[in-house]
């Protein structure tokens, strides 16, 4: 069977979870497959200024905002010669089928075409309910790929669906009190004014942190989870091998490593037993809140393309504005007939991993 290239990237985590999720599920399904994340082919340069962007976008919303509408070309941040190996290899091993999560992969893709000379078939996969910014700058290279949608903002529909685990979602009676609190992975927009305002409720928060200053607001009853802070998405095992984030916990003035799992990421396991999720609409917290059946209390989004996701997730019934559910009294009743819609639309979407391989298979 063909190898298959997963082209994904290191901005957040929006994008990387969900492309190291199809990695293992196309592996299950005897596709053999490796993920590329773009910032590994940076210079070092370019990838100490990708991690001062990170912070300094979790230090400022507006300022995050400003660079999502300014987005461009990213070329001038490559390492060229690092870049020539990898399509050297591709093209000694044959690479024709290639999974696209960032358009700024786009122009890579197109330069690897002319120099091997082979047909290429590319997947643009949509983690957005409408064209995302990465791609939205290629107009003439968006041609090249089949498009694969998992939600659609003009249709309003759910299109194809990335498991998360095998397990099924828990009832909400299963559920333990509590709410997920988080940025993205880079802990963009306002969840830390909102965790403030849920303290005075009878409820408890896991929130996903970015220093251990935000774990001051934070209760008894609540816990904070926090990335690793050597890990960087482009880093590699000793088997050559990306992996999901690596977690620690901090609660009660102590900190633990959170388990480690090959197939999904650690903060999924919290997700599947809360009440709901509280962030801004970004494409893997939809991942998440569909497969764990857990709704979203949306927050502030992060561009045009999370607020369709926003959007949609209202208009099928899998989520509520914060500023609604603040008006509600912050009814939970109101998260239960939101968890029940989930699960009724439970597999509704066609299984992407599923359906890639089987078509892999036809074309062998």
């Amino acid at each position: 069977m063909s190898h298959t290239v997963i082209c994904t990237s290191a901005v957040g985590l929006g994008i990387y979870i969900p492309a190291l999720l199809l990695r293992q599920q196309l592996r299950q399904a005897g596709v053999e497959v490796s993920v590329e994340v773009l910032e590994d082919y940076y210079t070092s340069q370019m990838q100490r200024s990708h991690i001062a962007h990170a912070k300094a976008h979790h230090g400022s919303f507006t300022l995050a905002q400003m660079a999502h509408r300014m987005a461009r070309d990213v070329q001038n941040c490559l390492d060229g010669e690092h870049l020539q190996k990898l399509l050297q290899g591709w093209t000694a091993d044959g690479c024709r089928h290639f999974i696209v999560w960032s358009g700024f992969w786009l122009p890579i893709l197109e330069r690897y075409r002319l120099l091997s000379g082979y047909l290429l078939k590319i997947d643009h996969c949509r983690i957005d309910a409408e064209i995302s910014a990465s791609f939205r700058i290629f107009p003439h290279l968006r041609q090249q790929g089949r498009e694969i949608w998992l939600w659609h903002g003009e249709s309003g529909n759910l299109v194809h669906e990335i498991k998360v685990t095998g397990d099924s979602p828990l009832h909400f009676t299963q559920r333990q009190k509590r709410l997920v609190i988080h940025g993205g992975g880079w802990g963009i927009g306002t969840y830390q004014q909102r965790a403030k305002e849920l303290l005075s409720l009878d409820i408890s928060l896991d929130m996903v942190i970015h220093g251990q200053q935000e774990t001051q607001i934070l209760r008894q009853q609540d816990c904070a989870y926090q990335l690793q802070q050597h890990w960087r998405a482009w880093h590699r095992d000793t088997q050559g091998e990306l992996q999901f984030p690596p977690m620690n916990k901090l609660q009660h003035g102590f900190v633990t490593t959170c388990p480690q799992y090959c197939d999904h990421h650690t903060l999924y396991n919290v997700i599947r037993h809360a009440q709901a999720i509280i962030s801004k609409p970004g494409g893997c917290s939809l991942i998440d809140s569909l497969a764990a059946a857990t709704p979203i209390i949306l927050l502030e989004p992060y561009g045009y393309a999370e607020a369709s996701n926003g959007a949609i997730w209202q208009k099928l019934g899998f989520g509520i504005t914060y500023a609604a559910w603040r008006a509600s009294g912050y009814d939970v009743n109101i998260l239960t007939d939101l968890h029940n819609n989930l699960l009724n639309h439970q597999q509704r979407g066609n299984n992407y991993s599923q359906m890639y391989a089987a078509e892999l298979q036809e074309d062998n």
